[in-house]
C-alpha cells in the first residue's frame, strides 16, 4: 500500500498535480470523535470572541529542546509535557516541536519511498511525509496524557488546482487533539512549511494550522469519516470541491466570502468579485493561464478596496481556463503580499487587447476609488469623462500629450472631462500643499 504524503503548497506555481495516496494505518477502531464532543457553533463563536492564549512560554519550550532527549517518544514526551498542565500548551509544545524539527521528506516523496514512517522512525531520520507527522504526533500526545488522533482524507495541498475533483484515495493525514472536553484540529505537517514550486522544502512555522476553527479548516481538509470535520452539519465530497481555494491569508487578513462562494466560475471575457473586508487591507490580483501555469499582464485585473469590501475586476483575453489568483497582507505589516485564494474562470469569450489602468501603489494606500473610466485603453482625441474618489487628496489632475486637466472637487470626489492623447495618460494626486503630486492611474492613449 500506498503512504499519505500531503503536503501545503505556499509557493506561487501550481506544478503537476499529486498522485493520490492510500493510508497504510487508519485510526483506531472506533477512531471516530465519540469520546468528547466536538464544539458547537455557539461554543466556536466564543472561542473567536476569547483573546488567543500567548503560546511563547511553551514554543520556546519546544524550541530549546536538548538533543539527548529527542532520540525516543517517552523521554521527548516528557519534556514537552513540562509546557504545562493546561492540555492546550502541552498541544502547542508537541505542534512547535514536529514543525520545528521534522524536515519534509522531498526524497521519499519523489521516489515514493518514504522510509520507516512509526514515530521512533521519524525521530530518528528527522523527515517524513505526512503520515509519519501525524503519527508522530500521535503518539507524543499519548505520551504527554492528551487524547490525539491520527485523521486521514483529501488535502488541496501540493498540485491541488483550484476547482479539482478528488476521485482517488486518501491523500494527505493531519490529527484532532481532545482540548478540555472539545475536539480540535491540527495539522503538523503544514505547520512546518511548504514545498516551492522547485519541490524543495521551505521552513516556515505556519501557525494557522494549530487548533483550527471546523470550518476554516474544512476549506481545504476533508477526513474520509465525515464526522472529523466537527461541524453540526457535515459537507460533502461534491461541496468540499466546489469551496473556494483559500489559503491562510484569507483568515488571517479577516476576509469574508462575497460575491461567490464556489470555486468555479463561469464567466464571459470578464468577471467582478469581491470579498467582505472587517480590516484595513492591501490587495493585489493576477490572472494565471492555467494551461501555462503563467501569470498573465497585470492590466488584466483591477483591485480597488474600501471599508466595508475587496473588489477584483478582471478581463480575460482568450476565451479558456483561468485562475483569477489574490494576494493581500494587513495595512502597514512588513513583507510581501501573500496568496489568498483562487478562483477558477471558465471563460467562454475573449476580451483581446481590452486591460484596466495601471493602479500605482498610491492608489490602494491611499483608498482611492476609481468610477469611470475603466477601460485601461484610450482613444486617442476622444472626451473621456473622468471620476474618482481620493480621500485626502487636495488636487487630482489628469496629465495626456503633455497637458494638465485639473478635475473639479467636491469633497473626496473629483471629476472632469479629458481628451485622450497618443501615449501615456496618468492620473495624479496632491496631499500636501507644496509637495509633489503623487502617481495614481496609468492608462494607455492609442
Amino acid at each position: 500500500m500506498r503512504r499519505l504524503v500531503g503536503l501545503a503548497l505556499l509557493a506561487i506555481a501550481l506544478p503537476t498535480a499529486l498522485t493520490a495516496q492510500k493510508p497504510t494505518q487508519k485510526p483506531p477502531s472506533g477512531g471516530g470523535p465519540v469520546v468528547t464532543p466536538a464544539a458547537t457553533p455557539a461554543q466556536l463563536a466564543a472561542a473567536r470572541a476569547t483573546p488567543a492564549p500567548s503560546f511563547a512560554a511553551a514554543d520556546s519550550l519546544a524550541d530549546a529542546a536538548p538533543p539527548a532527549i529527542e532520540q525516543s517518544v517517552p523521554a521527548l514526551a516528557a519534556y514537552l509535557a513540562r509546557a504545562g498542565s493546561d492540555e492546550i500548551m502541552r498541544a502547542r509544545a508537541l505542534y512547535r516541536w514536529i514543525a520545528g524539527h521534522i524536515d519534509y521528506d522531498v526524497a521519499g516523496f519523489r521516489a515514493g519511498n518514504y522510509g520507516d514512517l512509526s514515530p521512533e522512525g521519524v525521530l530518528r531520520s528527522r523527515s517524513s511525509v505526512c503520515e509519519g507527522y501525524a503519527r508522530l504526533a500521535e503518539a507524543l500526545g499519548t505520551a504527554m496524557g492528551l487524547q490525539v488522533q491520527v485523521v486521514p482524507g483529501w488535502s488541496k495541498g501540493y498540485g491541488y488546482t483550484s476547482g479539482q475533483r478528488f476521485d482517488g484515495p486518501t491523500n494527505h493525514a493531519w490529527n484532532a487533539v481532545s482540548i478540555n472536553g472539545q475536539w480540535r484540529l491540527m495539522d503538523p505537517t503544514w505547520g512546518a512549511g511548504y514545498l516551492d514550486e522547485h519541490t524543495q522544502f521551505v521552513r516556515r512555522f505556519q501557525e494557522h494550522y494549530f487548533l483550527t476553527a471546523p470550518d476554516a479548516f474544512v476549506f481545504d481538509h476533508l477526513p474520509q469519516d465525515p464526522r472529523w470535520q466537527l461541524l453540526d452539519r457535515p459537507i460533502s465530497a461534491a461541496e468540499y470541491e466546489d469551496l473556494v481555494y483559500l489559503r491562510p491569508m484569507f483568515f488571517l487578513a479577516g476576509f469574508r466570502i462575497g460575491s461567490h462562494a464556489r470555486a468555479r466560475i463561469a464567466a464571459t471575457d470578464r468577471v467582478t468579485v469581491t470579498l467582505g473586508v472587517t480590516q484595513p487591507v492591501q490587495v493585489s490580483a493576477s490572472v494565471v493561464d492555467v494551461a501555462t501555469d503563467q501569470a498573465l499582464a497585470e492590466e488584466l485585473t483591477f483591485v480597488q478596496v474600501s471599508a466595508a469590501e475587496a473588489r477584483v475586476d478582471a478581463i480575460f483575453p482568450r476565451p479558456g481556463d483561468y485562475l483569477l489568483r489574490v494576494f493581500a497582507k494587513p495595512l502597514g505589516a512588513e513583507g510581501s503580499l501573500s496568496w489568498v485564494l483562487d478562483y477558477r474562470v471558465q471563460a467562454s469569450q475573449g476580451a483581446g487587447e481590452a486591460e484596466y489602468p495601471m493602479a500605482y501603489g498610491s492608489f490602494g494606500a491611499r483608498g482611492a476609488t476609481l468610477f469611470e473610466p475603466l477601460s485601461g485603453v484610450l482613444q486617442a482625441g476622444r472626451t473621456y469623462r473622468f471620476r474618482l474618489r481620493a480621500p485626502g487628496a487636495l488636487d487630482v489632475a489628469v496629465v495626456a500629450g503633455g497637458q494638465w486637466t485639473h478635475l473639479a472637487a467636491s469633497g473626496a470626489d473629483f471629476s472632469g472631462d479629458v481628451t485622450a492623447a497618443a501615449g501615456t495618460v496618468v492620473v495624479y494626486a496632491k496631499y500636501q500643499a507644496g509637495a509633489n503630486f503623487t502617481g495614481l492611474l496609468r492608462y494607455t492613449g492609442r
